[in-house]
């Protein structure tokens, strides 16, 4: 990978799960990191580890679904790492329920975070690269619920399916801009929380039986497909979307 001592990244969801992941494989790269949270003291324990201790770091509380909040998380980030070269947006609200009892407040609530807030990060950082001459890549962390059919996830599903025509446009729009924006969709992610509702047998093999290779994805390949994403040596790689699921959308 070119060397990118002195690059710099944002990731949104960052204290925990797939966020986490990409955040200390960013670190190890020797990207320094701006990691959001909704909760910012959830990171304090975060950027003790190893992983971040040859980088600058920046904890910085974020809520997508407030337009002051966004302009806030990307003004300290840039202020304090000196600039932005990747965005990672990872964060989103997820809702499981049936179509017919979600509320307008469940429904504005899932959007407004999961594909409202991420769209307007994704300006406010392009408006930065643009101002200041500088090449960006955008990646988006979106969902297999995004391109299948599922039950009780319509709200997230349709959140997820916007984040990935949302990159396709935007990559488009500023393709000459040197800004790249591509997607990382992932099937079942075995992250600490995945481990805990699938702790039920039952439950858990109804869930492989859906996936060709048997197993669930690990953090460390979304992790892996998002720094393939950010390496400026793969400045032609735009609008693509990298499905990682073990087979499932092929059946």
């Amino acid at each position: 990978m070119t060397d990118t001592t002195h690059k710099k990244a944002l990731i949104t969801g960052a204290s925990a799960g797939l966020g986490l992941e990409i955040s200390r494989a960013l670190a190890q790269e020797g990207y320094d990191v701006a990691l959001t949270s909704r909760d910012a003291g959830k990171l304090e324990s975060v950027l003790s580890h190893d992983d971040f201790a040859n980088v600058k770091t920046v904890a910085i509380e974020l809520e997508l679904a407030s337009e002051d909040s966004v302009n806030r998380a990307i003004k300290t980030a840039t202020d304090e790492l000196g600039g932005i070269d990747v965005l990672v947006n990872n964060g989103a609200t997820p809702l499981i329920k049936p179509a017919i009892e979600v509320t307008w407040q469940e429904w504005d609530r899932v959007v407004d975070a999961t594909l409202k807030g991420t769209y307007f990060l994704t300006c406010r950082f392009a408006e930065h690269c643009i101002n200041t001459e500088r090449a960006g890549s955008v990646i988006n962390i979106a969902s297999t619920h995004g391109i299948v059919g599922w039950p009780l996830r319509t709200v997230y599903g349709t959140a997820k399916g916007g984040m990935i025509q949302m990159s396709r446009m935007l990559a488009i729009e500023w393709a000459d801009k040197n800004i790249r924006v591509n997607t990382v969709s992932p099937a079942t992610v075995m992250t600490e929380s995945r481990m805990e509702s699938l702790s039920d047998p039952k439950n858990r093999a109804s869930m492989l039986g859906r996936i060709p290779t048997g197993r669930f994805v690990e953090a460390s390949e979304i992790a892996a497909a998002t720094l393939y994403f950010a390496d400026p040596d793969n400045a032609s790689v735009t609008g693509q979307m990298l499905v990682i699921d073990g087979g499932l959308t092929a059946v």
